[in-house]
């Protein structure tokens, strides 16, 4: 779980595997292969010198109604209460997308395509 700053307000996010069943009903719609897909299909989005400064973003490589549906997933499996995404659409804003994006990557990425095993706690 992690927060993002949306209009000023801290708003709680997590991401489970009910994010992706949300999504799903919402949006008919696998969100995995929706989020992650013309990502994989495509090269570098970032392109960055040997500073490791960014020179070149390339904003279509990314699927961002895509990355909002998954926000308001997540959004939603962290606080039931939420509005569907038409009313929550309507009244979101002033969102940084490039950090929300990033930060559901992450999120999604440990959450279905963790590398090793969790640890059981002794």
């Amino acid at each position: 779980m992690f927060e993002i700053s949306i209009d000023g307000k801290k708003t709680k996010v997590e991401v489970t595997f009910y994010t992706a069943h949300l999504y799903e009903a919402e949006f008919r719609k696998d969100m995995l292969q929706d989020f992650f897909g013309d990502v994989l299909k495509t090269e570098e989005q970032i392109q960055v010198d040997e500073d490791q400064n960014i020179v070149n973003i390339d904003f279509q490589k990314i699927n961002w109604l895509a990355a909002n549906r998954v926000l308001w997933a997540a959004i939603k499996t962290a606080d039931e209460s939420a509005p569907n995404y038409f009313e929550w659409s309507k009244k979101t804003r002033g969102t940084n997308m490039w950090e929300a994006r990033d930060s559901l990557a992450a999120e999604v990425a440990d959450c279905f395509f963790r590398a090793d095993v969790a640890e059981e706690e002794v």
